[in-house]
């Protein structure tokens, strides 16, 4: 079975939201189908927004919750899901119309439980052209665990996720804030996703509409995640655990260098320092990292 359940996360995105539930209604392939849209304490006209845009579909399932944040979001949103496949875009993503199903068919010729394609960006206010389908690439394993060590390479938009898997891996982690990277960070390491090099979705450039915009909170939620990951997944090789240990130390180094003005004499380069030179000998202080990431300087 293929049926696809779309979830979608909004907070205050009701100028996104025509362009965003328009993209979804619109997506082709022969797949059962949901929608379950769930506000997470807006503030703004997006429950009506969503109410007015769904009026008359029987597919859609709206839910309200008092604001959580994205990772507590989805997972309530993904547990009122019902088909077997998970596909999680942001309230002001935008897909193209065959997104999903180039998706789905990367993910079933390679016999994986994860696939993901290529991002964009688009402007508001823009009418977002994909053009027509390209032609259908050979899918591959794409090595995101890799790119995850060393940084956060996408959101979940542009994936699809096989929802018995999604619960495998324990779903957003709910200890965050975000829900993207340390979902992505465990589902690599589980398997290669299939992937597909078309360009199947697109982001806005607007970057102080989205929490991405917020660098301080990401990069230490990047770091965050790290700290659970290595401290909670056994077997792990060694150079993994070293590359993963000298991008968090650096991720802390240079926010204090570029944000705070901090200099080589500080301890936050002599740390980064260390997990350069011996990684091992700086992996305990890593949960001291999240304390570089304060406010920058006005």
């Amino acid at each position: 079975m293929s049926g696809i359940s779309f979830v979608v996360t909004v907070y205050n995105k009701e100028k996104f939201l025509p362009s965003v539930l328009g993209a979804l209604f619109a997506q082709v392939g022969d797949f059962p189908r949901e929608f379950i849209l769930i506000d997470d304490g807006s503030t703004d006209g997006s429950v009506a927004a969503m109410e007015k845009l769904c009026a008359g579909r029987g597919d859609v399932r709206i839910i309200r919750q008092k604001n959580a944040g994205p990772a507590k979001a989805t997972n309530a949103a993904v547990k009122a899901a019902t088909l077997p496949w998970l596909k999680i875009v942001d309230g002001d993503d935008v897909l193209a119309p065959y997104c999903t199903e180039a998706l789905l068919d990367a993910a079933q010729k390679v016999g994986a439980k994860f696939s993901l394609g290529r991002n964009a960006l688009y402007h508001l206010g823009d009418a977002v052209d994909f053009g027509p389908a390209p032609a259908s690439p050979r899918p591959f394993r794409r090595d995101l665990f890799a790119e995850c060590l060393r940084n956060a390479p996408c959101n979940l938009t542009p994936t699809l996720i096989d929802r018995a898997r999604y619960w495998e891996v324990g779903g957003c982690d709910e200890r965050l804030f975000t829900q993207d990277f340390s979902l992505l960070l465990r589902l690599s390491w589980r398997e290669n996703p299939a992937a597909t090099d078309r360009t199947i979705s697109a982001s806005p450039d607007l970057s102080e509409a989205r929490v991405s915009g917020n660098q301080r909170l990401m990069l230490k939620e990047i770091n965050q995640a790290m700290f659970y990951f290595l401290s909670e997944t056994p077997g792990l090789p060694l150079p993994a655990r070293y590359t993963a240990v000298e991008r968090a130390f650096g991720r802390a180094w240079k926010w204090q260098r570029r944000r705070l003005g901090a200099g080589v004499w500080s301890r936050w380069f002599w740390l980064y320092a260390l997990a350069k030179l011996t990684p091992g000998s700086a992996a305990p202080f890593l949960p001291a990292t999240l304390d570089a990431f304060t406010e920058a300087r006005r």
